[in-house]
């Protein structure tokens, strides 16, 4: 029988690893040494997420090498796969489908994606990441095919010659799911016949009387209903008590039972505008997005990109183009270009049009890079024939036309900081550096090379806080990057994850860059100019707390009022202090 013993970890010495010492007094670590220690833990996490398949891996070995007939085994319900299961839902303490899922990606990770595997070893994706990219190209069979994806998205996840670029766990999937569309239409187009066989609607019950609907649909119907129930919800007025969270499944209900939604503030003075008509209004503006290349409309296998989804299939955008409300605009780069202005200087006076804004190594600290108003020297070449000059409206050089939107939008796909999964189309465009009003051709322009999509959230956060710095710009290879760096100092660097939608731009060049103009922006106002909140969140979650807290003590007084005989009073809660910190929990 195996002993169990304790765990060793938490006397382990790291400190070779980047972590400080058993015993380390955070409080004293400069800022420096603990955002390199949540690095290294998460480095870490990749290698034992790499060192856990190579376990399996061996387990399964082990499990071969005992077996006295494998062959009739593996026609037996308790095949070699099962019993290693067993063995590792016993090692981890998990479940039976947890182990079969751990057995299957590591068998991926030996036969079918070696090179992405080797990524979870150098720290750069950890097991969710991999079992997403696993599960996407499990239908690619042909083994040239799998292995040239297996390069591409290796290539992709390492971020070619410049290091790697964060990528989250939706959009390591997103990536995966484009390669096997665009190396494997095939496999692809088994994929969604499959998935669209899985339409359904089911319910499951949850505590406390309530349930809970759930529906599979294509992302595209998923995407408008989702919509539909913000445009609804839209028409509440301000004293409306519901979260959005709360009146979308109000709205969602109504709408299902053909029942009127209604406000929920019972204030005499309501303006809710949720009439059939002010809502038709609002629904008349709902729009999901498509991007592709035409060639994809004539029968091309290109895959295109759906706004709040990702990647989808060649196939899957000729069934969005040919729904009864789908409404095909066509668009040419060349209507951002004008020629080249020949304003009579020298080659030498004209540097690269790529050098421009090729990156240097970053400055070490974040002061200095907060203060770096230059970029590197740049090379001499030649003037290119065209350049990106027709961005913004003739009208109004603060908003960009239809044309730079879309680019700015699809190019980023989501909003552009680390982490965040907002869809562009559901996002600020910002300037990243700022627009000045007053003297358009002293602020940042309203350019491709100067615009990146924002959700409300992290607009405010650029904005206002403090130290936060945001940049944006294109290597020598026309590649377009954005990076934040943090009041803390950390600085985290993105690729533009959806460059391969508009591939022409990586051979253009904007007269900002030709100018030599850069976009880089800090916070211009501060967290107290910023939108405050009615009290603190301590405050608000301790007054959650008494108030639940009341509500169950008048619940159990009504119940008790309801008993035959006289039961005595609940003996009053004891006095305390308010005065208590804030990192405990409440003492009531």
């Amino acid at each position: 029988m195996t002993q169990r013993t304790a765990s060793m970890w938490p006397d382990a010495d790291l400190t070779g690893c980047g972590l400080p010492g058993p015993g380390t007094d955070l409080a004293n670590l400069p800022t420096a040494c603990v955002v390199g220690a949540i690095a290294a833990t998460k480095n870490g996490h990749c290698f034992l997420d790499w060192q856990l398949f190579q376990f399996a891996l061996s387990m399964h070995s082990r499990v071969r090498a005992s077996s006295t007939n494998v062959v009739a085994t593996q026609k037996s319900i308790l095949d070699l796969e099962s019993q290693t299961a067993l063995e590792l839902q016993m090692s981890l303490e998990s479940t039976e489908y947890a182990a079969r899922v751990l057995l299957l990606d590591a068998f991926d990770a030996r036969d079918r994606l070696p090179r992405v595997y080797a990524t979870m070893r150098l720290g750069l994706i950890d097991r969710d990441r991999f079992h997403r990219i696993a599960h996407e190209t499990r239908l690619v069979v042909d083994e040239d095919i799998m292995a040239k994806i297996d390069a591409l998205i290796a290539a992709e996840i390492l971020g070619a010659q410049r290091g790697y670029t964060c990528i989250s766990v939706t959009k390591t999937g997103a990536m995966a799911r484009r390669h096997v569309a665009e190396q494997d239409p095939d496999a692809a187009r088994r994929e969604r016949e499959g998935a669209k066989d899985g339409r359904s609607l089911g319910h499951q019950a949850l505590e406390a009387g309530m349930a809970q609907l759930f529906l599979t649909a294509t992302a595209e119907d998923v995407r408008l209903a989702r919509q539909m129930l913000d445009a609804v919800i839209a028409g509440r007025c301000p004293a409306d008590p519901r979260t959005k969270t709360q009146a979308r499944s109000d709205a969602a209900i109504a709408l299902l039972q053909r029942k009127q939604f209604t406000c929920a503030c019972d204030s005499e003075g309501c303006t809710a505008a949720i009439s059939d008509v002010e809502l038709d209004a609002r629904a008349a503006r709902i729009v999901v997005h498509v991007l592709c290349d035409a060639t994809t409309l004539e029968g091309g296998d290109k895959c295109g990109y759906l706004d709040g989804h990702g990647p989808i299939s060649a196939e899957h955008v000729r069934e969005i183009a040919n729904r009864g409300d789908a409404v095909i605009h066509q668009h040419r780069l060349d209507d951002l270009l004008e020629a080249s202005p020949a304003d009579g200087r020298s080659a030498h006076e004209h540097p690269d049009e790529a050098a421009l804004h090729r990156r240097a190594p970053r400055s070490e600290t974040p002061d200095e890079r907060r203060g770096d108003d230059s970029r590197p020297e740049t090379e001499n070449g030649g003037e290119p024939a065209a350049v990106i000059a027709k961005t913004s409206l003739p009208s109004d050089p603060y908003r960009p036309n239809l044309l730079t939107d879309l680019i700015a939008r699809f190019l980023w796909g989501t909003c552009s900081i680390p982490g965040c999964e907002r869809a562009a189309f559901a996002c600020d465009l910002d300037h990243v550096a700022e627009f000045d009003n007053v003297r358009p051709d002293l602020g940042g322009p309203t350019c491709v090379c100067n615009l990146l999509p924002k959700c409300r959230y992290h607009h405010l956060v650029k904005t206002n806080l403090e130290g936060f710095v945001d940049d944006l710009w294109i290597d020598s290879s026309g590649r377009y990057h954005s990076s934040v760096t943090t009041p803390m100092g950390q600085t985290v660097e993105v690729l533009a994850p959806n460059q391969w939608l508009i591939p022409r731009l990586a051979d253009l060049r904007c007269t900002h860059q030709l100018a030599g103009q850069h976009a880089t922006g800090i916070a211009s106002g501060t967290v107290a100019e910023g939108p405050q909140r009615a009290r603190t969140r301590t405050a608000a979650k301790h007054a959650r707390r008494r108030a639940e807290r009341r509500a169950n003590h008048d619940r159990r007084l009504a119940e008790l009022s309801e008993l035959p005989e006289q039961l005595p009073e609940p003996e009053p809660e004891p006095a305390v202090d308010d005065e208590y910190d804030a990192c405990d929990e409440p003492p009531f």
